[in-house]
């Protein structure tokens, strides 16, 4: 039998956690009620539609579309469609972090209820780092425990690595966060100039003092948060156009973006070598993160709670 909800969303759905959120939003007499994701929209959307303004915030759907076009990865597709367009007829508005995104909504899942907007993803904005920078250390940021992570992890050193090595022998490829298990642990640190820094006690730091941030990702959705980090903190990054997605960047001018393996590896080492590039690439990206500070999110993000509480009002009865 052909099951309509999608398994993700079977498999970590918990009654006990629903009545918990139902419990809470009652006992503090909530307005109004915002699910952070789609698993917690989940839940969300299980509240009495008349009594709670519900916003679904960090909509991304792009997480979930494969990029192999096959019979599955479409069914896949049409079943989430299915699944979010239900879910938001129980929402007054939707979130999305990228205009692409936000785009996507609209054409492929027409919500019947709930409106949209783009919230973007934001960054500290950090002062000037003034220390020295090791332009030997690539670096990649984020916990190998979530999938994708690695699978960019992987990549990156199966296809392109050898590559920097090759014409950087003394380049070191640093990893934060814990891996999942210890096997995988042992298998990235048996490669060549590859450490893994666990979770490192000054971040901002770490950013700031690396050569380049490489992000090689393949798939996933929304903003990258942490190529917004490195352009805040000073640190240069070379990434694929997937990874820069729904971002408003100029490739060449505040990131170097590539997606061929030849061709990411080429602009690493470029970095390395090049302390003019560097410096160009660093400077106009700080003005880039400028553009994504958390207070401009916020603003937008409040103007969209403002909009709901209005529209609400206007619908009760005098």
């Amino acid at each position: 039998m052909l099951q309509l909800t999608p398994r993700y969303f079977r498999l970590i759905y918990q009654p006990a956690l629903f009545e918990q959120i139902r419990q809470v939003a009652e006992a503090r007499r909530a307005d109004v009620v915002i699910a952070y994701e789609m698993a917690a929209g989940d839940y969300v959307s299980r509240l009495d539609d008349d009594r709670y303004i519900k916003i679904l915030d960090g909509c991304e759907p792009f997480a979930f579309r494969s990029p192999v076009e096959t019979i599955r990865s479409q069914a896949r597709i049409w079943k989430f469609k299915r699944f979010l367009r239900q879910m938001l007829d129980h929402f007054d508005a939707y979130l999305a972090v990228s205009d692409s995104e936000l785009r996507w909504i609209r054409r492929e899942v027409a919500p019947r209820r709930a409106w949209g907007c783009t919230v973007p993803n934001g960054t500290d904005i950090f002062s000037p780092y003034a220390g020295g920078v090791d332009r030997s250390r690539v670096i990649y940021t984020g916990s190998l425990t979530y999938r994708a992570n690695l699978e960019t992890v992987d990549y990156f050193l199966s296809e392109i690595w050898p590559l920097v090595r090759t014409a950087q022998p003394g380049a070191r490829f640093v990893v934060t966060g814990q891996p999942p298990d210890p096997e995988t642990a042992r298998r990235l640190q048996s490669v060549p100039g590859v450490f893994l820094a666990g979770l490192v006690s000054d971040y901002e730091d770490f950013v700031s003092s690396s050569g380049v941030l490489a992000v090689p990702l393949l798939r996933g959705g929304g903003t990258r948060i942490k190529v917004l980090e490195a352009f805040a903190l000073g640190c240069p990054v070379v990434a694929t156009s997937k990874a820069v997605e729904g971002l408003t960047v100029s490739p060449g001018h505040d990131v170097l973006v590539a997606d061929t393996p030849a061709e990411f590896a080429a602009a690493v080492v470029s970095l390395m070598s090049g302390a003019g590039l560097r410096h160009n690439l660093v400077d106009n990206a700080r003005s880039t993160a400028a553009r994504y500070s958390w207070t401009r999110a916020q603003d937008t993000f409040v103007q969209a709670v403002d909009r709901c509480l209005e529209q609400r009002a206007f619908l009760q009865p005098a």
